[in-house]
């Protein structure tokens, strides 16, 4: 029983199979979709023509004598058939009897001729008269009934036709004791009363099946097609938040993903355009208050010496120091925002280098270490015996390292214990500089890698910094894979960098 039930489930699941994909392919295709609808509803309007017919249909009457006219044929070639097979006229002339027979009760008889191959009647039915006949003119008028009526062919069964009432002749040449003999067989066949069922009213309402049938089944699809267009014209109109319902997976359904994608792609090209022109905006503006500052200043002290406004040698050179260090202050502005201009640009290509990240950030602290002690701050290292390498612009990923170094020399609090750790995860290296700060809320650590962006925001001393060194790092990890976070934990600020290592 097993043997037969699991060829059995194999065809039944490949048939499932099978259904499932043909389902999906139509599901896929609109042209198939709208060849199977056609084919549906054709089918419908024939199969409401044809049960409507009897109904309403106007019935014809016929006459069918295709039947009568098959038996004739069918009867002188099984004559023909057994005469010659038995080569004896016996079978012929027992046909001819019982023709006479049905003669003399008035049932219809056929006329039976037998000739030889000069015409002369041998053996023939009471109501034949001829004694001698023209057999090539009689073989012709068969001929010319076979031409005339198609339908009729000695050879093959005759399929039901009308036909006029007309005598048929059948004839078939047989060879009986080495004589050429031919059997000519004649009669009026009987026909039978037929009534079929025309007229336009079903053909017309077949029509109107399909019709109302077609528009019903692509009802749906019209609906589909509407809502791209008046998706499409609503966006033309300038609503991007506009999207279309997606139905189905056909060509349509395709169709209306991309428009949603087209105007997804707009809107995020415009918002980007926004918020490009803001940032511009914004930069135009904290560079112009940032420069004035220390410009303001240069051009007054630079005043004072002009006019010689000064009262001691030493008040002069204090002026110029003052004006000095406000210059230097100007020119580490313009380099940063030269800097980040330049790493904004996507078309930057990166110097990388194969580095050992344990010994340059290792040898940065070593020369960091006379300005940490002029600010009364320490480093404490913790960095992993195993040395870590990576593929990086050396010069770019020390300015972010000393970015960050710098920060926590200047702004630590507390004891002005500065901690660097360096340590390996999985695929990545990850370092942190941490050091004690004043508190910060999940905002402001948020926005320290933006431009311009102080924890102090009347930005009043320059001297602080450009507020670029954060977003100038930024920029430069992003560039090498790698990505920088800022936390705030127990009164530690700490800035934790990962970037990609080189494989083994």
């Amino acid at each position: 029983m097993r043997k037969i039930i699991k060829p059995f489930k194999y065809l039944l699941c490949k048939l499932k199979i099978l259904i499932v994909n043909t389902i999906t392919k139509v599901r896929q295709s609109i042209r198939i979709q709208l060849l199977t609808t056609f084919i549906l509803c054709a089918f419908l309007g024939l199969l409401a023509a044809r049960f409507t017919l009897p109904y309403v249909g106007n019935p014809t009457p016929t006459i069918d004598y295709s039947g009568d006219m098959q038996q004739i044929n069918f009867q002188t070639q099984q004559a023909a058939d057994l005469a010659v097979s038995e080569n004896s006229v016996e079978t012929i002339l027992q046909m001819i009897e019982a023709e006479n027979e049905k003669l003399k009760s008035t049932e219809r008889a056929l006329k039976v001729l037998v000739t030889d191959e000069h015409g002369k009647v041998l053996y023939k039915t009471k109501q034949a008269e001829e004694e001698q006949i023209d057999v090539h003119n009689k073989i012709r008028q068969v001929m010319d009934f076979a031409i005339n009526h198609p339908l009729y062919n000695f050879n093959y069964d005759i399929p039901t036709a009308k036909q006029s009432r007309k005598e048929i002749i059948a004839f078939y040449p047989i060879t009986i004791e080495d004589k050429n003999l031919y059997l000519f067989v004649s009669g009026i066949p009987t026909g039978i009363l037929i009534k079929s069922m025309e007229g336009p009213v079903p053909l017309l309402i077949g029509i109107a099946v399909f019709t109302l049938s077609f528009f019903y089944l692509t009802k749906r699809k019209m609906k589909q097609i509407e809502s791209v267009a008046k998706g499409v014209k609503e966006i033309a109109k300038g609503d991007l938040t506009y999207r279309i319902e997606k139905k189905g997976i056909d060509e349509i359904a395709l169709l209306t993903e991309n428009v949603n994608h087209m105007a997804e792609a707009i809107m995020t090209n415009i918002e980007m355009e926004r918020r490009i022109e803001k940032q511009k905006n914004e930069l135009i503006t904290n560079v112009s208050h940032d420069l004035r500052t220390p410009l303001t200043s240069i051009m007054g002290y630079l005043r004072l010496l002009r006019d010689e406004r000064y009262d001691t040698k030493e008040q002069y050179n204090e002026y110029l120091k003052i004006a000095f260090s406000k210059s230097e202050q100007l020119k580490n502005l313009i380099d940063d925002l030269f800097e980040y201009t330049k790493l904004t640009n996507e078309s930057i290509v990166l110097e990388k280098q194969e580095v050992c990240i344990n010994e340059l950030l290792d040898q940065l602290t070593e020369e960091l270490i006379p300005q940490a002690e002029e600010n009364n701050r320490t480093f404490n290292k913790n960095f992993t015996e195993e040395r870590i390498f990576a593929t990086v612009d050396s010069e770019k990923i020390v300015r972010v390292f000393d970015n960050l170094l710098m920060n926590a020399i200047k702004y630590s609090t507390g004891d002005g214990e500065i901690f660097v750790s360096l340590e390996r995860k999985e695929d990545t290296v990850q370092i942190c500089v941490a050091n004690e700060s004043n508190e910060f809320t999940s905002e402001e650590l948020t926005s320290l890698f933006e431009r311009f962006y102080k924890k102090d925001q009347s930005r009043t001393n320059v001297a602080e910094g450009s507020g670029l060194g954060l977003a100038i790092a930024k920029n430069i990890v992003e560039l090498h894979g790698g990505k920088i976070d800022a936390q705030y934990k127990d009164g530690m600020l700490q800035f934790i960098i990962e970037l990609p290592v080189t494989a083994l």
